[in-house]
């Protein structure tokens, strides 16, 4: 929250009557994004600091299919995208991307695999310019990227691991496609990069050990909830509720006391403190 109470945005602000039709999807740059059930199904984008409000309909050729994911974003002032995914069958997905500056979405991309995949249910993570999803390709794990430069889709299979497969896309430090993965409180940050032969590979990038949380509380491991992109942090529950984990210091800080294991969206975004230059960051979780 902001150093000073005369700066905090209003807790009301950050309040807002929803349907039970209605449920989270992303939250990123200031704004929120829900989906709507249908047909025909709709998005809400949502500024809670501008007090914002913006409906958008499916494309009529994807409305129809039974499962989606979506996520927003700010690539300038004043003009928002939504990625759009959709599962169109065991073993296709299809997306495509709206912009508010033309008011319309783009292109529908397709991509069929070979194996059977699971509707990605999780929140997606920025790396780069593209928008990525962890993804169930029965046996195993994979990423599916968006790039929002050429709306393509693709699909990047991850490494054979051992033990609880806790997973979360992060960024790595050199800004390349990772994703860390946690066994009781010993986690593997792991990162994609070329080999000798250009090929992109599976590289280890470092350890960390989460004793100090361990520490806090009575248990024998942690389920990640979620990712603060603007943090680099991920949100861990525990028996004692839920922490926040910045990976560059492994530094911790609690949240919530709520022991449930719900998804979190980390909410941060900056604005002018009054008349000043100044920019203050607020974060909620929902």
């Amino acid at each position: 929250m902001p150093p000073n109470k005369d700066d905090r945005i209003p807790g009301a602000r950050f309040s807002m009557s929803l349907n039970g039709d209605n449920r989270i999807v992303d939250c990123r740059h200031g704004l929120v994004l829900f989906l709507g059930r249908g047909p025909p199904h709709h998005l809400l984008v949502w500024d809670p600091v501008a007090r914002e409000q913006r409906h958008l309909f499916l494309p009529p050729e994807l409305d129809q299919l039974s499962f989606f994911n979506a996520a927003v974003l700010r690539p300038t002032r004043g003009h928002f995208q939504v990625a759009l995914i959709a599962f169109a069958g065991i073993t296709r997905f299809s997306a495509c991307l709206y912009s508010s500056e033309t008011g319309i979405w783009g292109n529908i991309n397709s991509l069929e695999l070979e194996s059977h995949i699971l509707p990605l249910e999780g929140a997606g993570t920025l790396i780069g310019n593209s928008l990525c999803w962890l993804l169930r390709v029965l046996p195993h794990y994979a990423i599916l990227e968006f790039d929002l430069d050429t709306q393509s889709l693709a699909v990047a299979e991850l490494p054979a691991l051992e033990g609880d497969q806790e997973l979360r896309i992060i960024p790595a430090e050199d800004g390349r496609l990772g994703f860390i993965h946690v066994s009781q409180f010993h986690a593997q940050l792991w990162k994609r990069k070329p080999d000798s032969d250009g090929l992109a590979v599976w590289v280890l990038d470092r350890a960390i050990e989460f004793e100090e949380l361990r520490s806090t509380y009575k248990g024998d491991s942690i389920t990640l909830v979620g990712f603060a992109e603007e943090s680099n942090a991920v949100l861990a529950l525990t028996v004692s509720g839920v922490f926040m984990v910045y990976l560059q210091s492994v530094e911790f800080k609690k949240i919530s006391n709520v022991r449930s294991n719900f998804t979190y969206y980390p909410f941060a975004c900056c604005y002018a403190a009054g008349n000043s230059q100044a920019f203050t960051t607020s974060q909620c979780y929902t």
